[in-house]
């Protein structure tokens, strides 16, 4: 993506996208950055904050540095950067522990776990792992092995949170805890039996979890035998997690499917086909193209956004309103229209008529629960 001195959204977008070590890459956003004024600089802060880039940037930061081209911005804001990043690496050094424990005594009691976003992410994917921050475990299990994986959790000195919410039938609960020997801090562990989304989305696909236990298998990631899903259906699931939870609007999961496709080879064939067989289409197709926008072609092949994509009215009212550009600026639950339009976006005409009679409802909930 070429970068205009003083735009903030595409520098955001290049600092997204960026490739360590690509010197090229470093002079534009170095070239571009004592252009923003100071107002940008603090609508680059807030939209870095929202999109969860800050460990990303301050990798960034430091690769631009390292190769002879810092980016001169404040130096309030590299350090907060700097700071965020220290404390995620502190919490994922608590998770990582965690995680081990939790996985060596799931997989003692014969229970698959696949882990899911960020924790598995940074450490199947990520090139620099500390750019990626997250605040707990994440855990696809099989409705029937719930039994063994509450037992299994507590004989690892893992503790339920009634108190939470939950998304899985008893005994088991959807967030099981592990403290610290001799301190107050703690890490957590959320359990999925299916894609936490809101459940009209299970009516306008066909996607469902248990299809992902068909290509999965075990591999070894930092030292971990872990159960992992195909490279397809992980990027398949990171876009529709970025869609139905997220409405596009949260940048770092678009380069968690940089990183997959920049470390690991994908079947774009099969991944259209399973798009295809889920009707996902209408959700994947769309980040596809604004990674194909931020990236080019290095890492979506050319023609796989178009062949992907359905093309219907709304669909394509969609794209005009909200093009790449303007995801830095985009929120999940502005009352905007991508937002409205994002409704009525599926791969089949009674899906999407389904989605347009939500539509009411949201507009009655109002700007602040939209």
């Amino acid at each position: 993506m070429s970068i205009t001195a003083g735009d903030v959204n595409a520098f955001l977008l290049a600092a997204a996208a960026h490739r360590y070590g690509d010197a090229d890459g470093a002079e534009r956003l170095a070239e571009s950055a004592p252009g923003l004024a100071s107002s940008e600089i603090g609508r680059l802060a807030e939209n870095a904050a929202y999109h969860e880039l800050e460990p990303l940037l301050h990798t960034v930061a430091t690769d631009c540095a390292e190769l002879a081209f810092p980016l001169r911005l404040p130096r309030e804001l590299t350090d907060r950067w700097s700071r965020i990043h220290q404390r995620e690496m502190a919490r994922t050094a608590i998770i990582h522990y965690g995680a081990l424990k939790a996985l060596d005594a799931l997989a003692e009691a014969g229970v698959r776990a696949i882990p899911l976003k960020g924790f598995y992410l940074a450490a199947r994917s990520y090139e620099r792992k500390s750019a990626r921050g997250f605040r707990d475990l994440d855990l696809l299990v099989e409705p029937e092995a719930l039994p063994g994986l509450h037992e299994a959790l507590l004989g690892a000195g893992f503790q339920p949170a009634p108190e939470r919410p939950s998304f899985v039938p008893a005994p088991a609960y959807t967030v099981y805890s592990l403290a610290l020997e001799g301190s107050d801090t703690a890490m957590e562990i959320d359990i999925h039996i299916g894609m936490h989304w809101p459940a009209e989305y299970e009516h306008r696909t066909l996607f469902r979890a248990e299809d992902l236990w068909s290509a999965a298998s075990v591999v070894e990631v930092e030292g971990m035998r872990l159960w992992a899903m195909s490279m397809e259906h992980l990027v398949i699931t990171t876009l529709l997690d970025l869609a139905v939870n997220h409405r596009y609007a949260r940048l770092v999961k678009l380069r968690d499917v940089l990183e997959i496709l920049r470390s690991s080879e994908v079947d774009w064939s099969e991944m259209e086909d399973q798009c295809r067989r889920w009707e996902v289409r209408s959700f994947v197709g769309p980040g596809l193209r604004f990674l194909q926008e931020m990236d080019g072609t290095a890492s979506v092949p050319p023609g796989v956004p178009a062949s992907l994509l359905p093309s219907y009215a709304a669909m394509r009212a969609f794209l005009r309103t909200l093009p790449a550009r303007a995801l830095p600026d985009h929120r999940s639950r502005s009352f905007r229209l991508p937002n409205l339009l994002f409704f009525v976006l599926s791969d089949t005409p009674p899906a999407r008529v389904r989605g347009l009679l939500h539509i009411p409802g949201h507009l009655i909930k109002g700007r602040r629960r939209f």
